[in-house]
């Protein structure tokens, strides 16, 4: 017996990738099958513990961030990240960061964001289920669990996806489109015969989610930590507060040139941790893994495409490996469902891999440099003993390290430029006007409205209503959005255009920008995902317009 299924698109993976694709497709009416290996109810990994402020807003979008939000850690658990001896020692340096009661405060890294979705530290482990339970409300999804993809064979208008079954049960889905979401291993990628390139290996780790709830306790009277950074003199890694209460994930670096079986896996936790007797522990899961920086030489092949870790893969240094995945997935199921609404040609396709390959690349090597700057702070060596000492030695040597540390690391826990710097240059959909959109490091960021950059976050007010001001993200329409701070300029020609092309457009008025050095011309064409495609001063025939926005070749 064989399981057919007809679809426009078929997804290989229902991890946050997968899943963010799906759910985009699907709200644009778009059926989805997504076929993935695990079971329904089997529970997800504990890899990725931040959900940077700009997928909080693509889950504002979707209608699931105040979900996101209280998921996880307590109310009054803070988000601090701590670099010291062990847990239980002497810190080093402490980046503060506030708990879900305390968002609402001046006075942290990220208070003063331009956005109205800050970011939410939330393992995966509590993530994943609210994407599943989102994606399985959708009736144009379809999940196929316990199922593999193991190959697939495309024509010019479509892919046929062959899979099967745990019980032996083959699968074969038709589809217009097929995207592999499936890991740094996926079956796709490999099957479209593209190479990851890079580095291949940066550093190895020991890492071990474990139920404790002697671990909590070490935090003694202070404020406990949600990352505590660790080196000392017989281990170097970090601790990550899971729920806040008793379950833990310890990172321990393999020393270069060692093995994995050569970190004791308790004497390695024991060291963490830096109790003054063994801490009780019950291991939940166990995992080896090699951080790498690599980036899949190309991201398409005909009708087949591939986002998130089958795309690229780097070290989990600010967090945006899985953000930077669903970054791609919004920005893809916009682009087919285009085509497969009608009114975008194929051509629009070729700006998924014109846009995201740069940009991955790229915050790939923010990353990495990251973690070799963090190495050569730190030294090749074993830190002195001292550094653990309580006492005037050790707190003199931790005077000295501290500040270095936090300046280095501030950008990784609030980094801005990440969330909302980066731009698309060259891509074929987005129409340059001649100006350079601004430079932007891990943590910093120049607001800009240059076509290619995210728009800047600002509130539409409602003066004729008397509704409350809302956040321009949420008048955005699911495709194209004209916003217009003049409304003596007139647009109706354009309008008129892009209605009789088929470009859906939705016009939202705006009062007078909110900093006109930055806002500086009256009309702004946004997309879905917030990028800039066009501004100017006046519209008058569209046409031209209309065609470069569509995706028509030129």
């Amino acid at each position: 017996m064989t399981e057919r299924y007809d679809v426009p698109i078929a997804v290989a993976g229902l991890g946050p990738v997968g899943s963010c694709l799906a759910i985009g497709a699907a709200l644009r009416g778009i059926d989805v099958v997504v076929v993935e290996p695990r079971a329904a109810d089997e529970l997800p990994s504990a890899k990725c513990n931040t959900v940077a402020a700009r997928t909080m807003e693509t889950f504002r979008r979707f209608g699931i961030a105040d979900e996101v939000r209280a998921a996880g850690l307590p109310d009054d658990y803070p988000t601090d990240v701590i670099y010291t001896s062990s847990v239980a020692g002497p810190e080093i340096v402490r980046i503060a960061q506030p708990s879900r009661n305390e968002r609402h405060l001046d006075g942290y890294p990220d208070s003063r964001w331009a956005t109205p979705e800050p970011v939410v530290r939330i393992s995966q482990i509590f993530l994943e289920p609210i994407l599943w339970a989102h994606v399985r409300s959708l009736p144009n999804v379809t999940v196929l669990h316990d199922t593999s993809v193991e190959r697939y064979e495309q024509a010019a208008d479509g892919v046929t996806t062959h899979a099967r079954r745990a019980d032996g049960t083959e699968v074969v889905v038709t589809s217009r489109f097929l995207v592999g979401c499936d890991g740094g291993r996926s079956t796709i990628r490999k099957a479209m015969g593209v190479a990851l390139v890079g580095d291949a290996e940066i550093g190895r780790t020991r890492t071990s989610l474990v139920r404790s709830a002697g671990i909590r306790e070490l935090f003694g009277e202070r404020r406990p930590a949600w990352m505590s950074w660790i080196v000392n003199d017989r281990v170097r890694g970090n601790v990550i507060a899971i729920d806040g209460d008793e379950r833990w994930l310890l990172h321990r670096s393999v020393p270069p040139g060692a093995n994995f079986d050569d970190v004791d896996p308790d004497a390695s936790i024991q060291a963490l941790l830096g109790a003054d007797a063994p801490v009780a522990y019950e291991v939940l899961g166990h995992e080896d893994w090699v951080g790498r920086r690599l980036v899949a030489e190309r991201f398409r092949d005909g009708n087949v495409f591939i986002a998130g870790d089958a795309a690229h893969l780097w070290v989990p240094f600010a967090g945006y490996g899985m953000n930077a995945g669903i970054a791609d997935a919004v920005s893809l199921a916009w682009l087919l469902s285009a085509v497969l609404a009608g009114w975008a040609p194929e051509t629009i396709l070729e700006a998924y891999e014109a846009e995201r390959l740069p940009i991955t690349d790229q915050v790939s090597r923010f990353a990495m440099d990251l973690v070799l700057e963090n190495a050569a702070a730190m030294g090749a060596s074993a830190p002195p003993p001292e550094l653990a000492d309580p006492g005037p030695a050790g707190q003199e040597l931790r005077d000295v390290i501290g500040p270095i540390l936090r300046d280095l690391n501030l950008p990784q826990f609030a980094p801005e430029g990440l969330n909302f710097g980066y731009f698309y240059e060259g891509s074929p959909i987005i129409c340059a006007d001649g100006a350079q959109a601004p430079p932007y490091t891990m943590g910093e960021i120049t607001p800009s409205t240059v076509p290619g950059c995210r728009l800047p976050h600002f509130d539409v007010a409602s003066p004729r209503t008397g509704a409350p001001s809302q956040p321009i993200l949420d008048l955005l329409g699911p495709d194209y959005t004209l916003i217009r701070f003049d409304p003596q300029v007139d647009v109706t020609g354009f309008l008129a255009d892009a209605l009789a092309r088929g470009l859906p457009v939705v016009l939202v008025d705006a009062e007078a920008p909110p900093d006109p050095e930055v806002f500086s011309h009256p009309l702004l064409i946004v997309r879905a995902d917030q990028h800039v495609a066009w501004r100017g001063d006046h519209l008058t025939a569209g046409e031209v317009l209309v065609d470069r926005l569509r995706g028509v070749a030129s």
